[in-house]
């Protein structure tokens, strides 16, 4: 029997018809299970590296942080978002372009989630639309958004395996790519899905204060050119200053969405 490391492209995209206004957007926050850092499964005893590591991370997901993702798609084309979110304010926000995966995916589309309330717009709308998340059921793939992780970095944390320090600011790992329900990759804008592709490595670097500032993960799928994704972390604790758009730019979603 022969095994195949699959990685695929699943970051879908959903026209949201409002009163006046239609809206491409990313739907890269779909269902999983709210994590909290004492959710967490501890790591075995005997591991200091990965027990400092998954600490680290645990400490940039408790508080607000900026993200930055530069990541290819298996299938071509690339994926890139920058954004914000504070867990504790339930603040999210974030740019994300696609490019060279098809017509139908490719674009750039902007979200603010403040709390329950989503608005998200494409690059070339100027309104926007709203969404009333407490409406929408988790067992929605196309429009549940997770607001305890909309990154993916407590899911990462979850599934990090084995850890080494490599120096005082660097580390080098593996972690599994697989979990049930939406995946997590890349960190910052969740969209590739990944199916027998095993423990996968990745490295991470670290300031002098130990937070985290980069973490790169490479899949290596079969019979396609590896994939190299690198996020970015900084400003950690650094206090957001999210708002929701102006209300006359905002059209409220079609009625159909929450039935």
């Amino acid at each position: 029997m022969t095994f195949r490391a699959v990685a695929m492209f699943a970051l879908a995209t959903t026209v949201l018809a409002g009163t006046s206004a239609c809206l491409g957007f990313d739907a890269g926050g779909e269902q999983s299970t709210p994590f909290t850092a004492s959710q967490a499964p501890p790591s075995p005893t005997g591991t200091p590296a990965k027990d400092d590591f998954v600490a680290a991370l645990r400490r940039v997901h408790a508080a607000s942080y900026r993200f930055a993702v530069d990541s290819p798609l298996p299938e071509g084309g690339t994926v890139k978002a920058a954004g914000a979110f504070d867990p504790v304010g339930k603040l999210f926000e974030a740019t994300t372009t696609i490019t060279g995966a098809g017509q139908s995916q490719d674009g750039t589309h902007h979200r603010i989630v403040i709390a329950k309330d989503s608005y998200q717009r494409e690059e070339t709308g100027k309104r926007w639309i709203h969404l009333d998340l407490s409406r929408i059921a988790e067992d929605n793939p196309l429009l549940y958004f997770d607001t305890a992780d909309p990154t993916g970095l407590a899911k990462f944390t979850a599934n990090v395996k084995s850890v080494e320090r490599t120096s005082d600011t660097t580390y080098t790992g593996t972690v599994d790519p697989y979990v049930k329900g939406p995946g997590f990759l890349p960190i910052g804008a969740p969209s590739i899905v990944t199916l027998g592709m095993g423990r996968t490595p990745f490295k991470a670097t670290a300031d002098a204060q130990g937070n985290i500032l980069t973490i790169t993960i490479e899949l290596s799928p079969t019979d396609k050119p590896k994939i190299s994704m690198t996020t970015t972390l900084s400003e950690h604790g650094k206090p957001l200053t999210t708002k929701p758009p102006k209300q006359s730019l905002v059209d409220e979603a079609d009625e159909m969405y929450y039935k």
